[in-house]
């Protein structure tokens, strides 16, 4: 008996049989050479004209750990927001997949009056108006505030004599040292606290009013902030609203032109102190006198026996690992960066201690050559003191895809073509694995990293990381992405070819 099979042709075999063709007709298209990974990508790497940008990559069968291509895999890189990877599995690893970070309101009755402490646990989410939306039902910040600020009215809270505010499951360090100075008025530059709110960013919403100067309103309302409108109204031309925050404090400039409306996003400083200066404006208005009322931190070592719950916020780490990775969020990988560190040590969490914990994590999963060889600054991957070599990001991700307990919690972190930070990647129907994979960006940098998933079982099949430095600006780096692009095709299709050739038939009497 004869067995025939009708598949359709191995995508490398078509690819070889293209080239002979093109050859034929004297094409000077590149094409596939060898069903050989590795010679399909150093053919990759040998034709795109990347000039003196150095080229990092490695690629891991998952089921095996053979790393199957490499180049520069062993040199060290600095991964821009590829790093969330590496804090995002750590996160999982020490915190578990069903963790919940969580604020509570606690009330003590004290010989002065009524205490109330605000215990934060580094939630990043808390009051992020992106989750608020998402939320059942959705509100926005000035909802969420009245909805515990009136909370712990109806437990008849009065009058409030002192709000304590319990940042210390992390440090006071709020940004890192090595973040761009010019920088820390962006969004993606928050600082970092024990107790976050609002992605600590106040939002300046601007309306135009030709000829006069455009309407601003704050989210959240902050009207003990010091701010100051000096933007134009105009009706035509490009908007160019933008906002300074250049003191370390709360003082705030609105600059440039705004033509109809425009949305600017500035980061605050000290998130603790917003934060309760926010929750006590909400009390107010929800009947509980804070007039008179002390506003500090807890102090180092301060008890808070007898204390009791009177509101608590929880957000579940799924939603924390997806904001971390499918959107590239800095605050929330530097608040489970430091959380890890908390977690592990019992210590105020901070970038040093959680780098170390992620740097045991790495020993631990793939090797103490990687954990000797990677340098972690900060979590999200904005400081350029980062280096990690490609075989120790595409051997973690292997490392996590294969586990269990965590790799479906990871991999539904990140996200697929034409989501996220990929939702203008991979959208061409050329892929046939699902990919899931973060990439990353700093001046001169440009990283992919992630997984490639089996269409039919659903089981990932081979982790991958692409990571390229000293990138020219201008033609040169606009060619980084689609060469990122050509690899993981190139990778693709092997893997089709291998699952083709795995089915071929057998031929039997």
């Amino acid at each position: 008996m004869v067995t025939t099979h009708t598949a359709r042709r191995p995508l490398f075999a078509r690819a070889r049989m293209l080239g002979a063709i093109a050859a034929t007709l004297g094409a000077v298209a590149p094409t596939l050479a060898s069903t050989d990974l590795q010679s399909a990508i150093n053919a990759v790497i040998g034709r795109t004209a990347l000039g003196p940008t150095r080229i990092g990559v490695c690629v891991v069968d998952i089921d095996t750990g053979e790393q199957i291509a490499t180049f520069n895999a062993t040199r060290p890189f600095i991964p821009a927001s590829n790093m969330k990877l590496l804090t995002s599995g750590a996160a999982l690893l020490a915190l578990g997949d069903d963790f919940q970070f969580r604020t509570e309101i606690r009330r003590q009755e004290t010989p002065a009056g009524t205490r109330l402490i605000v215990v934060g646990s580094g939630d990043p989410a808390l009051g992020d108006p992106v989750l608020l939306d998402q939320g059942t039902p959705a509100m926005d910040i000035a909802g969420l505030l009245d909805r515990m600020a009136g909370a712990v009215a109806k437990r008849s809270v009065t009058d409030v004599a002192e709000l304590v505010l319990d940042d210390r499951v992390f440090d006071r360090e709020l940004a890192h040292p090595t973040w761009p100075n010019d920088q820390l008025n962006r969004w993606y530059c928050a600082e970092v606290s024990g107790l976050n709110l609002h992605t600590n960013v106040v939002t300046v919403y601007a309306r135009a009013q030709y000829p006069a100067a455009p309407a601003v309103t704050l989210e959240p309302d902050v009207p003990w902030a010091e701010f100051e409108n000096r933007a134009e109204s105009v009706r035509k031309g490009d908007p160019t609203a933008w906002v300074s925050r250049p003191r370390p404090e709360n003082a705030f400039t609105l600059h440039g032109k705004v033509r109809s409306s425009s949305a600017v996003r500035v980061a605050i400083h000290d998130p603790t102190e917003f934060t309760g200066r926010v929750l006590a404006d909400a009390l107010t208005d929800n009947g509980v006198q804070t007039s008179g009322a002390e506003l500090r931190r807890a102090a180092d070592d301060e008890r808070f026996d007898g204390a009791v719950p009177l509101v608590a916020v929880t957000t579940n780490i799924a939603d924390v690992l997806r904001r971390c990775n499918a959107d590239s969020h800095n605050l929330y990988a530097e608040a489970m960066l430091k959380r890890v560190g908390h977690e592990v040590t019992g210590e105020p969490g901070s970038w040093l201690n959680g780098g170390a914990v992620l740097r045991m994590f790495v020993a631990e999963r793939i090797g103490s050559e990687h954990a000797t060889t990677i340098q972690i600054a900060d979590g999200s991957g904005l400081s350029r003191d980062n280096r990690v070599r490609p075989d120790t990001m595409a051997l973690w991700a292997a490392s996590l895809a294969s586990d269990p307990d965590v790799g479906p919690a990871f991999i539904a972190s990140l996200p697929r073509a034409g989501e996220g930070t990929l939702r203008a990647r991979f959208n061409d129907g050329v892929m046939i694995s699902e990919i899931r994979a973060k990439s990353g960006y700093v001046r001169g940098v440009y990283s992919l990293s992630g997984v490639l998933i089996d269409p039919r079982t659903g089981d990932p099949e081979v982790a991958f990381s692409i990571l390229l430095n000293d990138v020219p600006e201008g033609s040169t780096a606009r060619k980084a992405k689609p060469f990122h692009e050509d690899i993981v095709e190139l990778i693709d299709a092997w893997l089709a070819d291998r699952a083709v050739l795995a089915e071929e038939p057998t031929y039997g009497g």
